[in-house]
This record gives structure tokens, sequence and C-alpha cells, in this order.
């Protein structure tokens, strides 16, 4: 009996603590124990003292009494239990350890505690029971006023651990009311009623306020947590970041000033408070130039973004150096919604303008060779095309230009066996050979440049005729194929040539030259060390792709597009939250194409816009007729926003399909930001504004950077498999992974990481608390058809695995 008592009550106080402390991960609740114990401790003394004096008083009263010793044995317990308790609390003080967590083991003991000394009380009512002549009234009164004022003593001492306020009120008030209820007193019987109500009183106050207690410490360590996060992000952004903050208030003077900016500035941060931002714009030219704009810009109150300003750097105006700055910031309001100023982030772009205007001048030459590059092969192929390439009827004259595409045979194995250093010089020699031939048979009318590799080309306007472009690829021939000295090496390499000729052999300059090259390739499978012009029969090759093409026009048509789906999976439950369509082309001829064999060439051709147009409709189609909860992801190409038609083609397939906007997530790449970034932008918040999610994917490989998460509020970020198939073998990789999804959780963005293929990499990948997976462990790209028995299958596993860990628990519990 006692033991099904004792579990009773065991059961009772973990529920009570299961109310205080709900679903805590136990590192927390610890946390939060510890909190409430040392609550309590720092009462013990007032507590102990209390129950030393009142014991002793209530036995003094009691010396006349029929009860005189059972009073004096229990005043000795009770006064034992106090010394005992203050000894307990001194050797606490004295070995006070760093930890701060209490195990639930620890706090259930002190409840016990704190039960056995309301034992100790609840035992005085039963041992003052009225017995004798004159002492039946007024003893009882003054033991329900000693157990009222303990109980609410007690509870105001342990309001923050109810279970152990409980368990010392409770058997104060069953003993009393033993008492009263056999008392016959009308007025002890309503005494009885107020120790009741005393008692629930006390019991709500603490089960309340242990509530809110352990609420606030919960709030406390979050709040606390994202505030390191913050702080460490803002300190590795404004430490490891070319950027830097600032603030101005509503009439533009700078009210923060980083470390970082007043470098900048050449100026220090004193100085700069109070200061009007567009006065460190003194190189700017007034009113056209940037200080006017950035003026402006604080006038209108709207956000800015990569705003470029000079600014003068040095201590006198004589000797100021002209610096850039890039300025991006948006408006600041306050409760009221009144403006108060602008806060953004700023960058020297100085040294980046200068390494721009110096690549700018270096872009038209290739390094090694000092030849132009292919940049300026296509300028030059461009302008003899106007001039000479097109017939009379298009203002041309008439004379034609060429084309010559070059190779040097025997180059590759030159480069592997005697290094690339040998390479490298073999190459210098034999563009000056080729730019020395070029010179004496053609004079100023070629010109030539590297391609890249060992692969050049010339341009020869105006055409001088087949016979002598003939001879100039023989001379180039030869001239390539005497020997070389490279280092004290002898060289022997040679050359193949392709000759097109305009206007006969293309209908554009990039026709042309495709056509050179067309004919370079038969030369060099003639044998190398040769020259061929373009002939139609080289076309083959063109005409084949022209087919892929024709046939991927029809695809709509034919019905011949299909969408498979690949599952996310979430990390915790490991429930399917959703699948992410994937294209492939089921050919008739050609089989199951996949979209790395024709996505690039439907962008060249402009039919992506159509084929993601359709990809949207059935992605959102089919997602309408799963359940409610699961969601489908759709790929976006750039081409699709360059269009402008985007927003109109995803709200007119949401309408289509009755799909809710929340269960429709696009995901783009971050390059996509880097072209017309405002526009792109701009349809990027009128998706969000429709309810669907926006994901950006292959996270960290391109371009990331915390501008992009902060200029707008995307749903999911997804770490790009790389990443995943390295971490393990790989600690910096892992601890950028971990920095990614720290990054996710504090900007609230959802982390999904793909290429999950093993176990231990979901493993590792749910402790760095990522939310969903995809890859190969959970589910290849599958058909539509699949998807029910997939579903089934993996709720069925979900199933057997809740089963199984409910036997675990089971066994332990045992």
């Amino acid at each position: 009996m006692r033991i099904v008592a004792s579990t009773l009550i065991q059961r009772g106080l973990t529920a009570l603590l299961d109310r205080v402390l709900p679903d805590l991960p136990e590192a927390m609740a610890g946390r939060v124990r510890f909190e409430q114990v040392q609550s309590i401790l720092r009462m013990t003394p007032v507590m102990m003292g209390a129950n030393i004096v009142i014991a002793l008083l209530v036995g003094l009263a009691g010396l006349n009494s029929p009860h005189t010793v059972a009073l004096t044995i229990w005043a000795a317990l009770v006064v034992s239990y106090g010394l005992l308790g203050l000894r307990g609390w001194v050797a606490a003080q004295r070995r006070k350890s760093g930890k701060s967590t209490v195990s639930a083991r620890g706090v259930r003991r002190m409840t016990w505690q704190a039960g056995l000394l309301g034992v100790l009380w609840g035992a005085l009512p039963i041992l003052t029971m009225p017995k004798a002549q004159g002492f039946a009234g007024a003893m009882p009164m003054l033991v329900a006023s000693v157990i009222a004022g303990m109980i609410g003593c007690g509870g105001f001492a342990m309001l923050t651990l109810p279970a152990a306020a409980i368990a010392y009120s409770t058997p104060m008030v069953l003993g009393s009311l033993y008492v009263l209820a056999t008392s016959n007193d009308p007025i002890l019987y309503a005494l009885g009623g107020l120790l009741i109500f005393c008692h629930m009183v006390v019991s709500v106050s603490c089960l309340s306020h242990a509530k809110i207690f352990a609420d606030r410490l919960v709030a406390a360590e979050e709040l606390e947590k994202q505030k390191q996060v913050v702080s460490l992000l803002l300190s590795d952004f404004e430490e490891g970041a070319s950027d830097w903050l600032w603030e101005v208030d509503a009439a533009g003077r700078m009210t923060y000033v980083s470390d970082r900016m007043a470098a900048a500035a050449g100026a220090d941060k004193e100085a700069l408070i109070g200061r009007p931002m567009s006065d460190l714009c003194g190189a700017a030219e007034a009113p056209a130039g940037p200080v006017a704009a950035l003026s402006a810009l604080f006038a209108e109150q709207r956000a800015f973004r990569d705003v470029v300003v000079s600014i003068g750097v040095g201590e006198t105006v004589h000797c100021q150096e002209t610096h850039w700055w890039s300025l991006s910031a948006k408006p600041v309001h306050d409760l009221d919604g009144d403006f108060i100023g602008f806060r953004g982030v700023g960058a020297d772009i100085t040294q980046a303008r200068e390494d721009q205007a110096r690549i700018s001048r270096l872009a038209h030459y290739d390094v090694l060779t000092q030849l132009p590059n292919r940049l300026s092969f296509l300028q030059a192929l461009g302008k003899a095309w106007t001039e000479h390439g097109r017939p009379k009827s298009h203002s041309g004259t008439g004379a034609g230009c060429a084309v010559l595409c070059l190779d040097l045979d025997h180059f590759k194995g030159v480069n592997d066996s005697l290094g690339h250093p040998i390479g490298d010089d073999l190459l210098i020699q034999a563009s000056a050979r080729l730019r020395d031939c070029v010179a004496e048979h053609m004079g100023h009318g070629g010109f030539v440049a590297r391609l890249g590799g060992d692969e050049f080309a010339v341009v020869i306007a105006p055409s001088p005729g087949h016979e002598a472009l003939g001879a100039l690829a023989q001379a180039i021939v030869a001239a390539l194929s005497r020997p070389y000295d490279v280092r004290g090496h002898n060289v022997l390499i040679g050359a193949s040539i392709g000759i097109a000729v305009a206007p006969m052999d293309a209908d554009d300059p990039d026709g042309l030259l495709k056509h050179a090259d067309l004919a370079l390739y038969r030369a060099k499978g003639d044998g190398r060390g040769a020259y061929r012009f373009f002939e139609t029969a080289m076309d083959v090759w063109a005409q084949e792709r022209r087919e892929l093409e024709l046939d991927l026009r029809d695809a709509l048509a034919k019905a011949e597009l299909k969408l498979f789906f690949q599952p996310l999976i979430g990390a915790h439950e490991n429930e399917t939250t959703g699948f992410e369509a994937l294209l492939r082309w089921q050919h008739p001829r050609r089989g199951l194409v996949p979209p790395s064999d024709f996505i690039e060439c439907a962008e060249q051709w402009g039919l992506i816009g159509a084929i993601g147009e359709w990809v949207l409709y059935e992605a959102c189609r089919t997602a309408a007729t799963w359940p409610s909860h699961l969601t489908v992801a759709v790929n976006l190409s750039p081409n699709q926003f360059a269009s402008g038609e985007l927003v109109a083609q995803v709200k007119a397939a949401l309408n289509a399909s009755g799909l809710a906007p929340e269960r429709l997530e696009l995901e783009i790449t971050e390059g996509l930001l880097l072209h017309d970034s405002v526009k792109t932008l701009e349809q990027l918040a009128a998706l969000k504004a429709l309810g669907v999610k926006i994901a950006m994917d292959d996270f960290g490989t391109g371009y990331s950077s915390l501008a992009y998460l902060w200029r707008f509020p995307f749903d999911k970020i997804k770490i790009d498999r790389s990443f995943v198939a390295e971490m393990q073998d790989n600690s910096a990789i892992a601890d950028i992974l971990r920095t990614i999804a720290l990054l996710g959780q504090t900007l609230n963005l959802e982390v999904t990481a793909e290429g999950v293929e093993t176990a231990a990499q979901a493993r590792l990948l749910a402790d760095m608390r990522c939310d969903t997976f995809q890859g190969f462990l959970y589910g290849r790209p599958m058909p539509v058809g699949d998807i029910p028995s997939f579903l089934v299958s993996n709720l069925a596993r979900r199933m057997r695995r809740g089963v199984e860990d409910d036997g675990a628990e089971e066994a332990v519990g045992y």
C-alpha cells in the first residue's frame, strides 16, 4: 500500500514539474531547475530559523498541557531538522561549484525534504487534540494560526518550486483538518475551510508564479543566445568583411560610425558623429554628382542600394585622395511610424574600381603572349563583317572577310612531358611566328588573336581570295612546324588550320567562326599539319544540334516532358514534408533525357520560358492532389525572370490548380541576383506577396553574401550537395555548415541539406539543426505515380520506428 502511495505521489510531483517545464531540452530544464533551487536556498536560513523559533515557542506554550512530553519530542525533532537544514546550507555555500544545472532527481530530493518537514508540522495538530479542561479552546486556535502562518511562509519561500511547496503544505493542512473536523465546534469548522482556501491559494499561486518564473528564464536564455549570435555575426561582419555599418538621423547627420568606417574616412569617430554625411563627399561634383544623389535619397526617405559616392580622404584639401564608397541603406522609423533616419552598410570600393580599370586595360590582351584575346578577336570580327563580310546589298563592300582558326599539333604532349614553363615559352615563340607570318603576307589586313590554350584565330579583311588564303595557311603551317629551341630543348610541333570565308560560308560573324572551327576539326581529322576550307558537309554537327532544337520545340506539344519528384524529409520525425519537381524529357528515340542535356540549350534557343511555365502549371496541378501538408518546390531559370512574365505565370498556375500559395516553393540560385538585381528583387517581392515561399538554392557555392539575405526575406536556404559530400572528411566544411545552419536559425530561415546519401551524414546534419533533408538516402526522383506508395512506405517506417522507440522506453522504465 505504501509503495502504491509513494508511486502516486511521485507521479503527481512529476506532473507538476512537467507543467512548469513543458517540452524543454534537458540542458535548459536543468538551468531552470538550478534557478528554482537557488531561489529556495536563498530563503533557507530564514526558513529554518523560523521553524526553530516557532517550534520552541509552541513547545513552551504546551508545557502545562497534557501533551508536554509529545510536544517536547516534536519540538526537538523540528529544531533538529532546522539545524540540519542550516548545516546543509552552510556546506552548500562552501562547496559552490561552477555547475549551473540541477537534475530532476535533485529537485525530487528537495521536494521529499520539504514534505518531511511538512509531515512534522502536520503532526502538531494531532498531538494537541483537545483532551483536558481549560486546554480545549486555546491550543487548537494557536496551532491553527501557526499552521496557517507556516503554510503561507512556506509557500512564499518555495514559490518557484510548486512541487516542494505543495509537498510541504499538504501534510499540515491534512493534520489540521483532522483536528478541526473532530472538534464539534462550528467556528473551528469555518477555520478548517479557511485553511483549505489558504492552501488552494498558495498552491495556485506557486504554480502560476513558477510557470512565469520558468518562462522568463527560458525567454531570457533565448534572448541571450540571440544577442550572442547577432553580436557574433556583426563582429564577424565588421572584422572579416570589407563592409561596415553606419546610421544617420532624419537630417542626415551621422549618429553611429563603426571603427572601419572611421578608418576608411581617415577621421576620428568623435569628429564624424553629428556631421552631415554629405559633407564627407567633398570630391563629388554638384549638383549632378554623388553628393546631390545622396542628399536626394535622404530626402525621399526610401531604401537605396549600391549608391557610389566619392570621398576626399586626407588632412587638407590639397593633399586629399579620392576614394569611392558604395552605400546601401533602409529608412528607420520609430514606434509611432515617424521617420528618424537611415541605417545601412557601406564599403570602400576604391581598390575595386582601380582593379576594374586595370582589368579593363588588360581585358583585350592575352597576358602570356601579348596577342589580342578572344574579346578583341570578336570585336575585330564584328568590324570586319560590318565593313567587308556582308553583301553589297547590306551596305558591305562585297570583298568579303575570312577567319582562320588554328590549333597547335602535339602541343599537349610537349606541355605534359616537359612541363608548363616550357609550354608557356613555346606558346610565346609560336605566337611571335604566327604574328610575323601574317604581317608578312597580309600586312595590316590580318588580325591575330589567341583564343585560349593552344588555339589561335586570324581575321583577314578584306579577303584576298581562296588562293591567297591557302598560301597564307600553308606559310603559317610551315612557320609553326619549324623546330623550336625552348630552354635548351629542341621541340617540334605543327599546326592545323580551318578557313571560312564570308559571305559565302556564313550569314553572321558567329556562323563564320563556327564554320572555320568545323573546318579546323576536318583538318585535324585528315592527319594534322594541313589546312581545310569550310564545306557544307562539315555542318553535320550543326544539323544534329538543329534537330535537337526542333525536337525540343515539339516536346511540349507531344507531351514528352515529364516531371519527376524527389522527397523532402523532416530532420526530426523523418516525415515527408514535400517534393522537389525535377524535369525529364522522355524522347521516343533518345530515351529519358536528363535536364543537363537540354536545359542549357533551351535557354540559348529561347525555349525555357514556355518549358518553365509548363513546369509551374504541372507541378501545382500535381501538388494540389496531395495531402494538404505537402509542399512542392520548383526551380526557376534566370531567363524566366528576364521575361518579366514570371509573376503572372505563378499567379495563373496557382489559380488554375487551386493550390494554396504557401505550399509552393520557388528556388533560385545566387548568380541570379548578380544580373539586374533590382528588377529581380522586385519580382521576388511580388512573388512573396502572393504567399509563395522563396528559397536560395546551392547556398555557399556561388556569390553568397549576407547582403542578399538582408535585402530580401528568403524563407529557406539550401546547402549544396558538394558541402554535404565532403563535410565528414573536412572539418572546415563542417564548420561552414554549422555556421550556415546557425545563420538560418538566427534569421528564422528553414535550412535544407541536399545530397544526403548516408545515415551518418543525416545524423551530423541533424545535430547541426538542419530542418529538412533531400537525397538518395530518403528517395530518388520518382514519377508522380510512385508518390502514393512512397508516402505509405514512409508512414509505415515512421510508425514502426515509433513502436520500436516506445518499446525501448518501456524497457528502460521497467
